[in-house]
């Protein structure tokens, strides 16, 4: 299986930045089995890897074979099934093993070489080719995570999943809420109002490619991507897999895909019912920059912003009409943790405020 390696083999290296619930497993997904793409089953949270206690003990000892066991160990739901991702991979474990310790063996034992031979054995696993020029796509996810990455990896090419902010919020309350009950309170709904706007001012530094999940389904949209990727278009791309399996979409979606078509349902915009118009005033503040991507967001007006000082003190609309079960619906004991991040998130708008 190692002599399908290409010896002359050159690699560029993009990474996928989500700003929420935006559409970047899908996005992944079309890239998954596109030639030239060097690609994962999913987001990899590797730099948090680096920071284990026996990830560390084994990189001291240069012990490649314990350090790989222990990426699987700790990240199961790459090799074999995914039950929030709704994905059964099944990997030939053994294969894999086997082709990571030949590639380990050809070159110097660090922890970008660590990454980079994770990608190609998984590749080679399921029997793809590795051509001349390749680009390893990392399903980064978080800001942090896309920091390190960069800095590792000179010239990395940064795509960025878009939505509505409006929509997005949505989606990432009642979504997660569906899911996971304990998930309805204040902590969840302060780090998703803030990571929508912030993960797009870091985005908005970077030399990036912006995809509007709007958008993520159009052919024009798709060829860009490519041009972007320096890829070839194929109508591949237009098909989420992992590991050759269509992609059904995650378990917090409220709309499964067929055969990894995207599914429009996604594009119906409800949350003019679920926010109020008082809701509307404060978020348009806050996700101003959106409008850059064309987005329907209301300019704030000067007597808006006096009535926002108001409004960053008052819960949104649907925690205003859940505020019980906000409170009680985990535990009486989780009360003052749901007060503090109440408070959390005032004191953002008011930083947001003061700053702008």
């Amino acid at each position: 299986m190692i002599n399908k390696y290409n010896k002359e083999a050159k690699f560029d290296f993009a990474c996928i930045l989500t700003t929420g619930r935006t559409g970047s497993d899908f996005l992944q997904g079309c890239l998954d089995g596109m030639t030239g793409v060097i690609t994962f089953s999913g987001e990899i949270p590797f730099y948090a890897f680096l920071k284990d206690k026996k990830t560390k003990e084994f990189f001291q000892e240069k012990n490649s074979k314990k350090l790989i066991k222990h990426f699987v160990k700790k990240h199961p739901n790459l090799f074999f099934k995914d039950k929030l991702e709704n994905k059964v991979i099944n990997l030939n474990i053994k294969k894999f093993y086997r082709i990571f310790d030949e590639l380990s063996n050809e070159i110097d034992f660090n922890r970008k070489n660590f990454f980079i031979n994770i990608y190609l054995s998984y590749h080679l696993t399921l029997n793809r080719k590795i051509f001349k020029k390749n680009i390893i796509v990392h399903h980064s996810h978080s800001v942090e995570e896309t920091e390190y990455f960069c800095k590792d990896f000179d010239k990395t090419k940064v795509l960025v999943t878009l939505r509505h902010p409006f929509q997005n919020l949505k989606s990432g309350i009642i979504n997660w809420i569906k899911y996971d009950i304990k998930k309805n309170n204040f902590h969840h709904f302060y780090l998703y109002v803030r990571r929508i706007r912030e993960d797009l001012i870091f985005a908005l530094k970077k030399k990036s490619f912006f995809v509007k999940l709007e958008e993520m389904h159009l052919k024009k949209t798709k060829k860009k991507i490519c041009k972007f990727l320096n890829i070839n278009y194929t109508s591949k791309i237009h098909t989420a897999t992992f590991a050759n399996k269509p992609w059904k979409s995650d378990k917090l979606s409220s709309f499964n895909s067929k055969n990894g078509i995207f599914n429009k349902n996604v594009l119906r915009e409800n949350w003019k019912s679920f926010f109020s118009k008082n809701d509307e005033i404060i978020l348009s503040y806050l996700y101003r920059d959106y409008v850059k991507f064309n987005y329907n967001i209301k300019k704030t007006s000067y007597s808006d912003k006096f009535l926002i000082i108001i409004l960053m003190f008052l819960p949104l609309n649907y925690e205003r009409k859940n505020l019980i079960s906000i409170l009680f619906s985990n535990s009486i004991f989780l009360i003052p943790k749901n007060i503090y991040y109440y408070f959390r998130r005032i004191a953002y708008y008011l930083r947001v405020y003061l700053v702008n």
